[in-house]
């Protein structure tokens, strides 16, 4: 199979790209250019005040759903889609009974905040020790606050826990493979990213057994085959890898040579500021969070925009009031760059909000830093397309 992977001039990879308010799918050439693309809206459900739960039955329907339409729409031979990768929103939670394969509580999903006040109280007692293992801050926006609180509040037996690539994994692979991707792991509060695997301090801490946690993986592995139901055909999952650290392996891998500080600045539903650092950190203002490499992974500096790019939708038919939210975006970005470790050389910018270049030339402006601008502004996919073709490729 390797060398037929090899001898073949001409492939193509999918990407099921899992965002907060809808899924996307992709066929990819081996040159990193869009054959197909296929979208559809996710709902969204706010029980009470604060909370934010999504459908996990809904999750995989539509995943499926993309996936053929994009399949179908590429009209290219099934025998040459060599693979498939998965990125997604990353602190969602889902747990499920191993067994029968069904949710015991909806997704809770990243903007939730049920569990703030554990995590307070948990951040006043343990909060450096929790951020020296993780990079980040004991906050209700990671996972393992929203897997205490299902564990505590639904009873069940032989429970899974995943992120919600490790949910779509289970059930669109055979043999309902339980794994996740080391990016995706590094979002939860219970793995210590230097060592590289799941922390048994910090599962004591949250009260979470390690035999629900899946297996972890570095973002370029064999997760599984897609089961031949779901396309008519099966494929290895070759990739998985976090939204954000996909989007930023898209921007180390555009640059025309190595640099160990690589920034990039994403404009879409959030508003992202990565930059790729030499080793582990602390710095104020920013998360420390593993990114894949080439050679296998490293560490960024990841920093989230308070306001919201959905809100530039509502500002379509108002160029004047567009111009003035793009610039304030622009204004916060400039921001957080500044208050890198290092000051960038060129921004990389990628996203949707930045796909008619208006944002582009604010940022340039204020910045007066030079911009590059993915040509493909799905920057998600685009990285994790470079994964898989990576993968093959090797």
């Amino acid at each position: 199979m390797k060398n037929q992977k090899r001898s073949l001039k001409n492939f193509y990879v999918l990407v099921l790209d899992v965002g907060t308010t809808g899924i996307k799918a992709f066929v990819f050439d081996n040159k990193c250019q869009i054959k197909s693309r296929s979208y559809k809206k996710i709902s969204k459900n706010r029980p009470k005040k604060g909370w934010v739960e999504q459908d996990p039955n809904e999750i995989f329907r539509v995943s499926r759903l993309v996936l053929r339409k994009a399949v179908k729409n590429a009209h290219v031979d099934p025998k040459k889609i060599l693979g498939i990768g998965i990125t997604n929103q990353r602190e969602a939670t889902v747990v499920w009974n191993r067994k029968t394969g069904k949710p015991v509580y909806p997704v809770i999903g990243w903007e939730d905040n049920r569990t703030s006040a554990f995590c307070a109280k948990l951040k006043k007692f343990h909060g450096r020790f929790i951020r020296e293992r993780t990079g980040l801050k004991s906050d209700a926006y990671f996972s393992a606050s929203k897997i205490r609180w299902i564990l505590q509040n639904v009873s069940g037996e032989d429970l899974a826990f995943g992120t919600i690539d490790s949910w779509l994994i289970w059930n669109l692979c055979e043999n309902h493979p339980h794994v996740t991707d080391e990016t995706n792991a590094s979002r939860t509060l219970l793995f210590d990213i230097r060592k590289r695997k799941w922390s048994e301090e910090l599962l004591a801490l949250f009260q979470i057994h390690k035999d629900i946690l899946p297996k972890v993986f570095s973002s370029r592995s064999n997760f599984g085959n897609l089961q031949k139901d779901i396309l008519g055909f099966s494929i290895p999952v070759l990739a998985v890898c976090g939204d954000q650290q996909a989007s930023a392996y898209a921007a180390v891998r555009s640059q025309p040579v190595s640099r160990a500080n690589v920034t990039k600045v994403t404009y879409g539903t959030g508003v992202f500021v990565v930059q790729t650092i030499k080793r582990f950190v602390l710095h104020l203002n920013f998360f420390t969070t593993l990114v894949p490499t080439r050679k296998g992974v490293s560490f960024a500096l990841e920093s989230k925009i308070e306001k919201s790019g959905e809100k530039v939708t509502s500002l379509l038919s108002s160029p004047n009031k567009l111009r003035i939210y793009l610039r304030s975006l622009a204004l916060d970005v400039d921001r957080l760059i500044k208050k890198l470790p290092t000051r960038p050389i060129e921004l990389v910018v990628d996203g949707g909000i930045s796909r008619d270049g208006l944002v582009v030339n604010i940022q340039k402006e204020i910045s007066n830093i030079p911009v590059l601008q993915q040509k493909i502004y799905d920057g998600t996919a685009l990285g994790t397309a470079m994964l898989v073709i990576d993968k093959i490729s090797k």
